[in-house]
Order: structure tokens, then C-alpha cells, then sequence
């Protein structure tokens, strides 16, 4: 996971990986197939603008669905509400932190699949060591239990030994201290190779982001190895005297950790983070608090943890109905889809410039914010002009792989969305039962069909019936796999008939929501969704 999130609701490393894989060939319902121009009926409703409101999230974004986030456990907020949770004990007011029961535990790292096992072994790691990374026998059996435990020690020595390249300096700063942390606690720091470990410290000496250098010294700290985070403090007390708008109160927490003497402007601006929906913010700003002012910041004296910790040790998710980037970019599609860009909804743009001109924005959130902002036509700020440049320096792999496709999909989705045109690459289909593609073999058509990769879509799409196929999805409740089959059959040549466009409208309409009828559902009588709506309207375009 990514520690600087600053708009997930997830807080997970998404980035643009998440955005690629709902890419679909945008505005190609008006390209010439089959001979000739085809009359398309006019699309049910206009108000999709309007209706977004019914995917509005609390930190104005798009919400992914009009689902809301129940408050059943997850590993993310475990962890980081166990650790708050902790700096509030020792006070006879107070109750104690109830312990965790294994068995649930390790019931929920089989079940909260969002992040991969590296990643739930931190949570389980954090949720019954703590960040000080002793050795849990409590956190290896639990992992064990659950099935994890090899795979996810796998995973973490593989990332110290080799980082992924294609992540930032600040993620992978942030991911190698969490993964030598957890090869910590799970008693197998010695197989840490001592050239990862000095190569993690030379880093959080050379990073400027406060974040990952803390976590980065924390990790360090535990196996023997100090670090002097150079770089973070060069500018420590400057950062520190800004208003408290101008530094993001995670940062500035983290910040004030490294430096080590903390300002009365310190506990003032971060008092009220206290009350953010983000566990791990306010776990930062907690300790930050603590040692800001020992004797008056005391446990007693600062506000309860907002987390509710459950009999069997377990933290629900937050109950903050959250949008993202992700579901933001499939509804601007859906926008320019309908024709409607200009009917941006003003709550969207106004934190879309927010975003763009926020310092602390996390890195990974820069290029699909820069493709949200192009796709409605907005000069959104630097932030955003910063994605475009790092999309334009993207490279994909030169043959796709199971092992790749993230990567791959983010390339294609960010050559695709600023008209950069198909680039070399190779791509097979994994073999298919009969004649039909799988959502994940039209979901790759489709992001190189709007790259403008028109041979490798016909060669591809080579004796499919997309349309048939297009047809059965719609009648077995899969509007986005339906959408992916026109668009491919569009771009491959395929005759698609008239009456497919004269039959639409009603074909869709199970799929239309009860209350906002210019939303769609991926399935009739489902909730509506982001990707659905943007499914919808690709269609009806």
C-alpha cells in the first residue's frame, strides 16, 4: 500500500493501473463500418450532469457505485485503528484495546483480497506487533492459518531485492520499509539481502517526502541500522511554519516525527486531523501530538480514536462514502459520451482544480487526474500538467503478460485517452472455450482499440461474433462486457446491423437506476456504478 493517499477511498495503490483496466474505445459510435453511416436512436435522458450527484462522494469525487460502504472489517483499517488505539491506553479512564482473536483474524486476510499477501501480512503485522516491528509468533501463525504466510514472505524479499521500476521513489521508498518490516516481524529479517537494506537507507536519506523516510527509519531502526533522513529535513522548519493548508497533515506529522522537536504551530494545525476519516493519518498525528507536548498532549487530554474497535479486535471501514479518480475518470467519459462536457457537474471541477493544485498530492494520482481533467476539456493546474508529462515518458512492455497487464493497461489507457496512437507491442489472447472473448480478453481489444491499434483488434477479434456476443452479455446482466463487444466490433469492421442500435435503449433500460434513470447498473436491478454508466452511454453514443 501507498501511504500517501491522499484521495483513495482505499488508500491502496491504485494509481493508474486502476483507471486502465475500465478503459474502453471512446466516441468510435460515429466511425463509418460495414459500408456506410449508420442512424443511431436518440438516447434516453439528458440530465447525466445533473444525476452524477448520485455518485457524489464526500470528498467530492465520483463514488465508484451508489452502493454505501458497509462496516464490516477490513485489514487496512485493523491495523492502523489497533495503533491509535495503543497510544490512548495506560490511562485508568480508558479501557483497555481488546485483543485480537485469531481466528478472525486470519478468516479476514483470506477475505479482504483488495491488496496482495505481502500487504495483508503487513496489516497483520502492524494490527498485533505494532509499527516497532518486534518479532510476533502471534502474526506468523495467524498468517499460516490463513494460508499466506510463504507467498507473502516471497513477495516482500522479491520487492527488497528488486523494486518494481515502474513505481515512483517515494512508493517504493514506502513499500520496501513495509515489507522489511514485516520480514521483521515475522522473524525473517536475517533473509534480507544486507545490500537491499543499505540501499534502503541511502534512499530515505535522499527522499524528500516525509512519509516513506519515517517509515523508512522506523524499519531501518528495528533491524540496527540508523539513518540520518537528509533530505526530508532539509527544509523541516520552513515546512513546518507554513499555515496549516499548505502541508497536508499526514506529511506534517511525519515531518515533525523526523525532526524530532515539534512546534506549538505543529499541534495547532494537527489537532483537527484527529477527526479524519484515514486511520493512518490520524495515527500519525496522534503519535506527532505525543510527543509535541508530552505532559499536555497526554492520552487523557486529546480527543477519543474515532475508530470503534469490535469485541473480536477487528476495525470496520470508515463509514465515509468516498469517491476516486478511478470512478471520476469513467464518469467524465461517460460525460464526453453523451456529448454533455460542458455539464460537468461545477462540485467535480472545483475539486478537480483543488487537486491539481495541491502540493502533497500523491505522485501516483497525477496522471489520471491529468486524464480526467483532459477528457473534460479543463486547464486544471500543475498537478494535472505534471501527469500529462509523466504519461508522455510511459512505456509499455513490448509483449503483454498476466504478469504485466497492470502496467500494460495503464500505458495503453494513457496513449489512448491523449491521442498518442498505438505503440509496439505484442499481444495474444489466452485461449477461449469456442469462439467468445472473456471480459478480460475484450477489456484488452477495447483500451487498443481506442489507441488507435486497429490490427491487432481485427486480428484479434478474427471469427468472434461480437455483436451476438455483445447481445448474449446484455440478455445475461454484463453491461460493461457488452459495451467492450461493440466497441470492438466498430473497430474490427464487423457488421454491426441496425436493429442492434434500434433495440439498445430498451435493451438497457433494466439496467437504468430507480432514482437516477441517466445512471446505469452493471446488471439490472443492481446499484448503479461509474463503469456501468460510462458502459451505458459508450453505447448510445
Amino acid at each position: 500500500m501507498n501511504p500517501l493517499l491522499a484521495v483513495r477511498p482505499s488508500h491502496r495503490r491504485r494509481g493508474l493501473t486502476a483507471v486502465a483496466v475500465a478503459v474502453a474505445a471512446a466516441g468510435l459510435g460515429a466511425l463509418m463500418f460495414g459500408g456506410g453511416a449508420v442512424d443511431r436512436p436518440g438516447r434516453p435522458g439528458s440530465d447525466l450532469g445533473e444525476q452524477l450527484g448520485g455518485l457524489r462522494g464526500a470528498n467530492d469525487l465520483v463514488r465508484a457505485s451508489r452502493v454505501d460502504a458497509g462496516r464490516d472489517p477490513a485489514l487496512y483499517p485493523t491495523a492502523y485503528g489497533r495503533l491509535e488505539a495503543t497510544l490512548v491506553t495506560g490511562h485508568p479512564s480508558k479501557p483497555p484495546v481488546p485483543e485480537i482473536r485469531p481466528t478472525a483474524l486470519a478468516g479476514l486476510v483470506r477475505t479482504d483480497l483488495l491488496d496482495t499477501p505481502a500487504w495483508r501480512a503487513h496489516y497483520v503485522c502492524l494490527a498485533l506487533a505494532g509499527a516497532k516491528a518486534s518479532v510476533s509468533p502471534e502474526a506468523a501463525a495467524v498468517l499460516e492459518r490463513a494460508g499466506v504466510r510463504q507467498r507473502a514472505e516471497e513477495e516482500a524479499l522479491a520487492y527488497l531485492r528488486r523494486p518494481d521500476q515502474e513505481d515512483d521513489k517515494a512508493t517504493s521508498l514506502a513499500t520496501r520499509a513495509a515489507f522489511l518490516h514485516t520480514l521483521t516481524c515475522l522473524g525473517r529479517a536475517g533473509k534480507v539481502p544486507a545490500d537491499a537494506r543499505d540501499r534502503l537507507a541511502a534512499d530515505a536519506a535522499r527522499i524528500a517526502e516525509p512519509v516513506p523516510v519515517l517509515y523508512a527509519v522506523d524499519a531501518l531502526r528495528a533491524v540496527g541500522v540508523r539513518v540520518r533522513p537528509t533530505r526530508a529535513l532539509r527544509d523541516a522548519e520552513g515546512h513546518l511554519r507554513d499555515d496549516c493548508a499548505g502541508l497536508d497533515p499526514l506529511q506534517r506529522a511525519a515531518l515533525a516525527l523526523l525532526r524530532g522537536r515539534p512546534t506549538e504551530r505543529t499541534r495547532s494545525c494537527l489537532l483537527p486531523a484527529l477527526g479524519e476519516s484515514d486511520p493512518q493519518t490520524r495515527w500519525v498525528v496522534r503519535r506527532a501530538l505525543l510527543l509535541a507536548d508530552p505532559a499536555g498532549s497526554s492520552p487523557a487530554r486529546l480527543p477519543a480514536p474515532v475508530s470503534s474497535i469490535r469485541p473480536d479486535g477487528l476495525v470496520a471501514k470508515s463509514p465515509a462514502q468516498l469517491g476516486s479518480l478511478t470512478a471520476t475518470y469513467d464518469a467524465a467519459r461517460a460525460l464526453t459520451a453523451d456529448a454533455q462536457r460542458d455539464k460537468a457537474p461545477d462540485w467535480l471541477k472545483r475539486r478537480l482544480t483543488q487537486l491539481a493544485s495541491d502540493p502533497a498530492l500523491d505522485p501516483s494520482d497525477r496522471i489520471p487526474l491529468a486524464m480526467t481533467c483532459h477528457r473534460l476539456g479543463l486547464a486544471c493546474g500543475p498537478q494535472a500538467d505534471k501527469g500529462v508529462k509523466e504519461a508522455a515518458g510511459l512505456t509499455a512492455p513490448t509483449r503483454l503478460t498476466t504478469e504485466n497487464q497492470r502496467r500494460w493497461y495503464g500505458v495503453m489507457a494513457a496513449r489512448a485517452e491523449f491521442g498518442w496512437g498505438c505503440l509496439r507491442t505484442s499481444v495474444a489472447l489466452p485461449e477461449e472455450k469456442g469462439t467468445a472473448l472473456s471480459p478480460r480478453s475484450l477489456r484488452i481489444v477495447a483500451v487498443l482499440a481506442e489507441a488507435g491499434c486497429e490490427a491487432h483488434v481485427r486480428r484479434l477479434t478474427e471469427g468472434t461474433d461480437l455483436v451476438a456476443q455483445a447481445r448474449r452479455a446484455l440478455r445475461d446482466g454484463d453491461l460493461p462486457t457488452a459495451s467492450d463487444a461493440v466497441q470492438a466490433a466498430l473497430v474490427s469492421d464487423q457488421s454491426v446491423p441496425q436493429s442492434l442500435w434500434k433495440d439498445l435503449p430498451g435493451l438497457l433500460e433494466p439496467y437504468r437506476d430507480g432514482t437516477y434513470p441517466d445512471l446505469y447498473a452493471a446488471s439490472p436491478g443492481g446499484a448503479a456504478s461509474a463503469e456501468a454508466t460510462r458502459a451505458a452511454y459508450y453505447l448510445l453514443a
